[in-house]
């Protein structure tokens, strides 16, 4: 499986999830939207699972406060659980340093392991 999140610029502020944060597309921080995508992968090519729109905190209304602020690697693991409850069990779920330097994600991942 991949975790992995796309971003991708936006013009204006009414589309849900449009902040200033980091787009890897143009690698830097500008005005966007980002997706947080898991993928299945044989080895030669890889198909969409799931993915789920980031709500960056400038644009929910309470910001950080807001119940629908969810950090990318929290919606990573709801993306995994999501695989879990299909039955779906990967051997490897390849992810970005993004991911990989976040030690509470890390520990959440190898708490699936044991699912």
């Amino acid at each position: 499986m991949i975790l992995d999140d796309s971003g991708h610029r936006k013009s204006g502020n009414l589309t849900d999830g449009v902040g200033r944060q980091y787009l890897g597309e143009i690698g830097k921080i500008d005005n966007g939207i980002v997706i947080v995508t898991t993928h299945i992968y044989d080895g030669q090519k890889s198909l969409p699972l799931d993915l789920e729109l980031y709500q960056h905190a400038t644009s929910l209304a309470l910001g950080k406060k807001d119940e629908e602020f969810h950090k990318k690697p929290d919606l990573g693991i709801e993306l995994i659980d999501r695989s879990l409850a299909r039955g779906y069990r990967p051997g490897i779920v390849l992810i970005d340093a993004g991911y990989g330097n976040n030690t509470t994600f890390l520990k959440k991942l190898e708490e699936r392991q044991k699912c």
